[in-house]
C-alpha cells in the first residue's frame, strides 16, 4: 500500500496564504495611517460642507484599517500552524500497509478548499473510504450518530466529540467533490471513525452505528464487513480517485 500525504502542495498552500497576510497588513497600515493622518491634520475646515464626509473617511479608515489587522493577524496564524502531515494518520497508515497491497493508497491529511479538512482517506479496489481519526480517551457510547460518554459516577453525558456526523459531512464533501470532477456519481464512498488508543484507554460501545467505530488495532477486522467485503471499482476508477484527492486539483 502507498501511504502518501500531499506535504508539498501543503506547504506552498501556506506559503500563498502568508503572502496574503502580509499584503492584507500592508493595506491596514496604510489605512491606519490614512485614518490618523486625516484625524490629526484637518484639510478641511470645520465649517465647510464637505467637513462631514471629511471625517467619515477618516473613521472608516480607522476601524477598516483595524479590522484587516485582525484578519492579517489570523492569516498569519492559519499560515504558520497550517498541518502538513497528520501523526495518528501515519500510524493508521503503518497498520493499514501491513494488510494491503499496491493496490490502495492512503491519502494523508488531504486538505482542499472543496471539501475542508480530511483526516485521511484510503482508495482501493473496494472503493473510497474515508476516515475520521481521534487520539481521545475515555469511556464512550455510540447510538447512530449520537455519541455519550460515561462520567466518573457511572452516569452517561453527551460527549465533547462527534465523529461519526464530521465523518458523515467529510464523506459528503468527497461525494460531491469527486463528481464534480467527473467521478461517476454511484462510486463507493465509505467512512469509519477510528480511535488510536488502546481497550485499556478507550472503551466504546456502539448501538447501531451509522459510521463503522474501531480501535486501531482492529481497524481491519471491523472493516471486513462493509469496506473490505467486496472489489467494487477498478485501476481506472482507483487512479481517477487518486489524481484528483492528491493532486492539485
Amino acid at each position: 500500500m502507498r501511504n502518501v500525504a500531499p506535504s508539498r502542495s501543503l506547504t506552498r498552500r501556506s506559503r500563498q496564504v502568508l503572502v496574503l497576510a502580509v499584503v492584507v497588513a500592508a493595506v491596514a497600515i496604510f489605512l491606519l495611517a490614512v485614518g490618523l493622518l486625516i484625524r490629526v491634520i484637518p484639510f478641511v475646515g470645520v465649517q465647510s460642507p464637505a467637513y462631514g464626509v471629511y471625517s467619515f473617511l477618516g473613521v472608516t479608515a480607522l476601524v477598516v484599517g483595524a479590522l484587516l489587522v485582525i484578519v492579517a493577524i489570523a492569516l498569519a496564524v492559519r499560515a504558520f500552524t497550517w498541518k502538513v502531515d497528520n501523526d495518528l494518520a501515519l500510524r493508521t497508515g503503518e497498520l493499514l500497509a501491513g494488510y494491503l497491497d499496491d493496490r490502495f493508497v492512503l491519502i494523508r491529511n488531504v486538505s482542499k478548499f472543496a471539501i475542508g479538512y480530511v483526516d485521511a482517506i484510503l482508495v482501493g479496489p473496494p472503493g473510497v473510504l474515508v476516515f475520521r481519526i481521534l487520539n481521545e480517551t475515555g469511556d464512550f457510547a455510540n447510538e447512530t450518530l449520537n455519541w455519550m460518554v460515561t462520567d466518573k459516577d457511572g452516569g452517561l453525558l453527551p460527549a465533547r466529540i462527534d465523529p461519526s456526523r464530521e465523518a458523515r459531512a467529510d464523506t459528503d464533501k468527497v461525494r460531491e467533490y469527486l463528481t464534480k470532477k467527473g467521478m461517476p456519481p454511484e462510486l463507493p464512498i465509505f467512512d469509519v471513525v477510528v480511535f488510536t488508543g488502546d481497550e485499556r484507554q478507550v472503551r466504546l460501545r456502539a448501538n447501531n452505528p451509522a459510521v463503522p467505530i474501531t480501535h486501531l488495532s482492529q481497524l481491519m477486522v471491523n472493516l471486513q464487513p462493509n469496506y473490505m467485503a467486496e472489489e467494487r471499482i477498478n485501476e481506472r476508477l482507483i487512479a481517477g480517485a487518486v489524481r484528483h484527492l492528491y493532486g492539485e486539483a
